[in-house]
């Protein structure tokens, strides 16, 4: 069984949009994904600094009692002593180091997640154009598949001004599919300086696109 030109027309539009549609939902999904992910790192990272500052208490406390009992009820300073201030010395500064390592993890995972919620917002922003875009690209086939019609139906003189009218359209409708594409295809990082390029292929249709 045959399929008419039509159909075939109507429906390959529809299945690209479809196939789109998935990509770009994967691509949302997995930002969605990496952003849930660094929250978690940063939970993790929070918790461990708690519990870096929670042992430096610990071992400085310990090194302090160590003092304190080499120091009460003597008079003279012993070497006993000296260590065991110079324990305590110790214990501080590795505390300070523990505890500094540690906000410095904290910090990088919480620039991470920084860095992916931006890119979860820019993927949205990306989809929700295309979005937009293939949607308008869907209404420019119906107008074009209504003026094949019309022509269809016309006389010679009307029928030559609106196979003008479907060429023009068609070859726009191109364009912008064209364009679309290659702002599909762009780095994450820079799809926004694509807008233009699709704006300009679409110019002069009825209804224009951001």
């Amino acid at each position: 069984m045959k399929l008419s030109m039509a159909i075939i027309r109507n429906s390959f539009p529809a299945a690209l949009t479809g196939a789109a549609l998935i990509v770009t939902g994967c691509a949302d999904t997995g930002s969605r994904d990496a952003v849930s992910d660094a929250r978690e790192e940063v939970r993790e990272e929070q918790q461990e600094l708690a519990e870096t500052r929670a042992d430096a208490r610990d071992d400085i406390a310990e090194a302090r009692q160590e003092v304190r009992e080499h120091t009460v009820s003597k008079p003279v300073v012993d070497d006993d002593t000296v260590e065991a201030q110079q324990d305590l010395a110790e214990a501080r500064q590795d505390a300070a180091e523990d505890i500094a390592e540690q906000k410095e993890e904290v910090a990088a995972a919480a620039a991470e997640l920084n860095t992916e919620e931006q890119r979860l917002a820019a993927t949205q922003a990306r989809d929700a154009y295309v979005k937009d875009v293939e949607t308008h690209l869907a209404a420019m086939e119906k107008d074009i598949e209504q003026l094949k019609t019309q022509a269809d139906q016309a006389n010679d003189a009307d029928q030559a001004a609106l196979n003008l009218r479907i060429d023009a359209l068609e070859g726009q409708h191109d364009r912008g599919e064209e364009a679309l594409e290659s702002l599909k295809s762009a780095d994450l990082a820079t799809w926004q300086n694509h807008k233009d390029h699709v704006r300009t292929a679409l110019q002069n249709t009825t209804s224009p696109v951001r």
